[in-house]
């Protein structure tokens, strides 16, 4: 053999093709990362926040500012179980914040009064939830679209019966009952814990809520195995909705008062909780847990700011930098053949 032939025989070995063990052993450790992101990125990140916190802003850790964040955490959190409910069948809901800002209103003082007030906001949010699942069930209009009109006419709403006022007291006895310590916890901390329990339950122990992540995951071949795809993807815009109501209740009476400002930018926050805690675009995936814990990253997040006297311009670059990682870790856990 000459010496130019036995280069070619050594550059032909040089590019051999992976064998299919190469090949498996490259996507398990994909998987393995992917996996990883979804299961802990959110809580790897909230411990680094914590640790910096540590340094810079030691007063992150006084009772007050804890407790404040356990409630920031849990007022957010109660929009982000229904935001993962939502991403499991495909879609998101950005008419939250009007729902928030929209029960406010209804349960301020000098209006219809808290008990009418959460009534007349339940059977919007219902109607809402129903109206959202209907244009993209029936009209195949994208959530990301029909939310944002729901959105828009909310607001309108909600500027029409305010007359325009832009502040107002929210009823005593909201104010003491949210407010009030059960233990250790503060009943928008307790009632977040249920609610995120009850949703991982549902999607865990029931029938029904392990065909919803099957027809999220693959919505063609649920239909053809006779799934009520449609039927699922509207009730959690009905649950969705709902949550907003009790979440915009818990906000009013932690506030105390109501502006025009209550509530603002929550879709935004809950999607990204929601994708901190590995929910996916692509439908089919996602964790209540891994929810809260993007929920609390995020509260504390804005404490840490808070804390360190941001001006606003900082602020929105922060909360920008936090959902660009959201969105960037998608493409991590999507799967190869989706990106």
């Amino acid at each position: 053999m000459t010496l130019g032939n036995a280069g070619a025989q050594h550059r032909r070995f040089s590019r051999r093709k992976p064998t299919r063990r190469d090949d498996g052993e490259s996507g398990a450790k994909v998987l393995w990362v992917r996996r990883l992101v979804a299961n802990y990125g959110a809580l790897v990140m909230l411990t680094a926040l914590v640790v910096i916190a540590a340094f810079v802003a030691p007063r992150f850790f006084a009772e007050d500012a804890l407790s404040n964040t356990g409630r920031m955490a849990a007022i957010l959190g109660v929009v982000v179980v229904g935001q993962v409910l939502l991403l499991l069948v495909r879609c998101v809901d950005l008419s939250v914040a009007a729902i928030i800002g929209l029960t406010a209103a209804l349960v301020a003082e000098g209006g219809l009064g808290l008990g009418p007030g959460i009534l007349i906001a339940a059977a919007i949010a219902v109607s809402v939830g129903l109206t959202n699942g209907w244009l993209v069930t029936r009209r195949h209009v994208p959530a990301f679209i029909a939310t944002f009109g729901m959105w828009v006419m909310l607001e309108g709403a909600r500027f029409a019966y305010t007359k325009g006022g832009i502040s107002g007291r929210v009823d005593a006895s909201l104010i003491d009952l949210v407010r009030h310590q059960l233990g250790p916890l503060s009943v928008p901390v307790a009632i977040w814990v249920v609610v995120t329990a009850a949703a991982a339950l549902f999607i865990a122990r029931t029938v029904t809520g392990r065909r919803m992540v099957i027809a999220g995951s693959n919505e063609e071949m649920g239909r053809l195995s006779g799934l009520l795809v449609d039927r699922y993807k509207i009730g959690a815009f009905v649950v969705c909705s709902l949550l907003a109501v009790l979440s915009g209740l818990l906000l009013a009476g932690s506030v105390g008062y109501v502006d025009r400002l209550l509530g603002r930018n929550s879709e935004l926050d809950s999607i990204t909780a929601a994708l901190l805690g590995g929910a996916l675009f692509t439908g089919g995936e996602g964790s209540f847990l891994g929810g809260a814990i993007g929920s609390l990253l995020l509260a504390s997040l804005f404490t840490l700011i808070v804390l360190l006297a941001w001006p606003a311009e900082l602020q929105l670059v922060a909360k920008g930098c936090v959902l660009v990682t959201a969105l960037a870790t998608q493409s991590l856990l999507r799967p190869a053949g989706t990106r």
